[in-house]
């Protein structure tokens, strides 16, 4: 359980700061001003971080009970699994088969962050820092699916 609490802390700074903090290689936030408003892109990390501080809330908030309540899980495991669909549809999807122009111009912010995933033709490659987020989700995700079963 220590882990889960640990992997959703580092999962939501994340979230949260990802878009704010330059890390170069692994992010561009010049590009990403130059693409989204500083709205945009609070809004993403407002929505997103709710996304993994509510599961986390009730994670600590159940964290001493010997058994979480049904409900509590079956929120957990929600909310994560939005997230997995989320980043399959948003990143693996068009990497895997096919981007659009309109999802390549829109990810172009992300072309001279460091990828180490092989092109697949010119469809939009998930960098390195999104593999990294995305590895988290699903981990939080399994972990969820596990203490739900």
């Amino acid at each position: 359980m220590l882990f889960f609490i640990i992997l959703q802390f580092i999962l939501l700074a994340f979230m949260l700061f990802h878009d704010w903090i330059s890390v170069p290689p692994f992010n561009d936030v010049e590009a990403l001003k130059k693409s989204d408003s500083d709205f945009k892109r609070l809004l993403g990390s407002v929505i997103n971080g709710a996304a993994v501080i509510i599961p986390l809330i009730l994670t600590l908030t159940y964290y001493h009970h010997p058994i979480f309540p049904h409900h509590v899980m079956w929120t957990i495991f929600y909310f994560y699994l939005f997230l997995t669909i989320g980043t399959i549809l948003s990143w693996w999807t068009p990497y895997l088969f096919k981007s659009s122009e309109k999802h390549k111009q829109q990810f172009a912010k992300f072309k001279n962050t460091h990828h180490f995933l092989p092109a697949r033709g010119n469809n939009v490659i998930p960098n390195t820092l999104h593999v990294i987020l995305h590895v988290q989700v699903w981990m939080c995700f399994i972990i969820s699916t596990y203490f739900l079963v």
